[in-house]
């Protein structure tokens, strides 16, 4: 069985993709063709078209605004200690919920990261 040589995932062969000299599997593929970005206008300007649609957060989304709502800013080993996600994955949820102008990150005295509510 092939291995992602980003993720190192054991994967089947028809899930491998060449990439820039690499063996890639399919999540790691898309995050290299198409990268999160907090500072996508086309993103933020679709998702708040829908806000009138009843959008609905998965139960991760909701336990990062929860945490925002509830202690006014919520840093980066809280929402990881909670939602039980790694940085890469916390931030691939962080970046949705800015696109839905609900969280953005703000930088601490400490110079470290928080998310708070968007205003």
């Amino acid at each position: 069985m092939p291995t992602c040589q980003r993720c190192q995932s054991q994967v089947e062969a028809d899930e491998i993709h060449d990439y820039a000299g690499q063996t890639l599997c399919d999540d790691c593929y898309m995050e290299a063709m198409s990268p999160r970005s907090g500072c996508d206008p086309w993103a933020v300007y679709t998702s708040t078209r829908l806000k009138d649609q009843n959008q609905t957060l998965t139960p991760t989304q909701e336990i990062i605004v929860g945490l925002v709502r509830d202690g006014g800013r919520a840093p980066i080993p809280e929402l990881q200690k909670a939602t039980g996600l790694d940085f890469e994955a916390l931030q691939r949820e962080v970046v949705t919920l800015r696109h839905m102008e609900l969280v953005i990150w703000e930088r601490q005295a400490d110079e470290t990261f928080a998310l708070k509510a968007f205003e």
